[in-house]
């Protein structure tokens, strides 16, 4: 009997122990799996992050893809604060080194991206956070990029946050060009030769409008470039373009209003851009001038012609040689006809009118050498049906100005480097017909006052230019005008450090 109570006692001592242990176990093991837990978490918020950057980067800012981003803040007491990369995305400045332009639609505000890096993940279970960005190639054929995301969990207020556990993911992508508006690896469908319906060095569309002539073509050739543009266009193509009192608006208006792509868009009392709007340095060569062996059938010189309210037809000899009335020259190539017309200065009004017949292949072109055209009324009346590419105006260094006026049509491309071109009027009335050019402009500044002042660029306006006029590349500080990069496939990833 003396042995029990010992006994009870010290079995009551073994099985309280064994209680505690078990108990601490138990308590580890919950530890355990709440840390674990909380570990799996920010992993996925690390690889949320870098799914959401790729992302952005691809559908926001593709010349990023092959720029660095070396944050130069990721010691332990500054993983709270935002990424710092200045000598990378933080500083870029679109053009300045990147081979590719911005396709229609991306932002032109390099530096919004460092917005994205560093965010709450969708849902808030956590915050993630750029560490770096990486690329490995050659900025013309693509490469591969590594990206570290950190992916933290967070507890504590919002104004006392602290993090739990942390996670960075390193993820190794493809890098490759692409065309502008196309799936990565699809054959490009850009246009040929010269890429802009519109090409000067200011312009103020205001209320006017660059169209396609046909508005279901599949490359639009009526693009935009203001080369002294103070700034580039909105990333919003909603948003009116202005810049030293140049106001380029409203581009595809389609996506912003819900109207259609016609010509039918007068009364709209905004300016309408149906390609891209842009402002590269374009290396414009000067207009062709009036060859000196273009002579009289006496061997003489031709004079340069002055017309002021007369009318005029243009056509061609069925011969080679000097017209007999006129200063103009007909050249016969490959049985191609090309007359070519020395003028001065036309001035016309509703009682003049110039008829100009190019024929079913030919070319007529007009060699301005004085100061300004001024033209008004209904001229330059092309048959229906020809082509684009067979009436041309080339302005010299003195062509200060062509102002066109009223009601009217040109069907032509105005190649004047170093002149003002005006369309002003267009009244919006059934009775009165639209201001209109049909073709394309290379000068040194338009200008549009008039809601039906229209440019209307023909489908394979681009082709054309280069064919007949020798104008088969932009030159531009943007070479590959239609192409981007695109972050495509995983080809490794990890994760580097975990606090746990």
């Amino acid at each position: 009997m003396g042995f029990a109570l010992p006994m009870v006692i010290v079995g009551g001592l073994i099985l309280m122990i064994g209680a505690i242990i078990l108990s601490a176990r138990s308590f580890s093991s919950l530890t355990g799996s709440i840390r674990q837990n909380q570990a799996k978490q920010a992993e996925e918020i690390a690889e949320s992050g870098a799914n959401i950057i790729i992302q952005e980067l691809n559908q926001n800012y593709p010349y990023l893809l092959v720029i660095n981003c070396d944050v130069t803040n990721n010691s332990a007491a500054q993983q709270m604060q935002v990424p710092e990369c200045d000598e990378g995305w933080s500083s870029y400045l679109l053009n300045d080194a990147n081979p590719f332009g911005a396709c229609s639609q991306r932002s032109q505000n390099p530096q919004n991206i460092m917005n994205v890096v560093y965010q709450a993940t969708p849902g808030g279970k956590g915050f993630y956070r750029l560490r770096s960005y990486e690329f490995f190639g050659d900025q013309i054929q693509g490469g591969t990029a590594v990206i570290q995301v950190q992916g933290q969990l967070r507890h504590g207020s919002s104004d006392n946050q602290r993090i739990v556990s942390s996670a960075i993911l390193e993820k190794e992508v493809t890098i490759v060009p692409k065309c502008c508006d196309l799936a990565p690896f699809e054959t490009c469908s850009v246009s040929e030769g010269w890429k802009y319906g519109l090409t000067a060095n200011s312009v103020a569309l205001q209320t006017g409008d660059v169209i396609d002539e046909n508005p279901n073509v599949a490359v639009s050739g009526a693009n935009i470039n203001c080369s002294s543009c103070t700034t580039n266009p909105p990333e919003n193509v909603c948003t009116p373009w202005g810049a030293t009192g140049q106001a380029i608006s409203l581009s595809k208006q389609s996506l912003c209003r819900g109207l259609t792509n016609t010509i039918d868009i007068a009364e709209d009392s905004a300016g309408f851009v149906s390609g891209e709007r842009s402002r590269n340095n374009i290396d414009i060569p000067d207009a062709p001038s009036w060859n000196t062996n273009w002579r009289t059938k006496e061997g003489g010189q031709m004079q340069p012609m002055t017309f002021v309210n007369k009318s005029e037809t243009f056509e061609h000899l069925d011969y080679e040689g000097p017209h007999p009335d006129k200063s103009c020259y007909t050249e016969i190539n490959n049985g191609k006809p090309i007359t070519h017309c020395r003028i001065n200065s036309i001035v016309t009004s509703d009682y003049s009118k110039f008829t100009i017949k190019p024929g079913v292949d030919g070319e007529i072109r007009f060699y301005i050498e004085g100061a300004a055209i001024n033209l008004s009324g209904r001229q330059f009346f092309v048959p229906e049906g020809t082509k684009f590419g067979q009436f041309a105006i080339f302005g010299s260094n003195s062509t200060s100005s062509l102002n066109f006026s009223g009601g009217g049509e040109i069907n032509a491309f105005l190649y004047m480097p170093k002149t003002k071109v005006s369309l002003s009027g267009g009244i919006c009335n059934p009775l009165i017909e639209p201001l209109v050019l049909r073709g394309a402009a290379l000068v040194d500044r338009y200008e549009a006052t008039g809601d039906c002042a229209q440019i209307r660029v023909p489908t394979d306006a681009g082709k054309t230019l280069c064919d007949n006029y020798g104008l088969c590349s932009t030159n531009s500080d943007s070479s590959n005008e239609d192409l981007e990069y695109v972050a495509v496939g995983t080809n490794r990833w990890d994760y580097v450090q975990m606090d746990r």
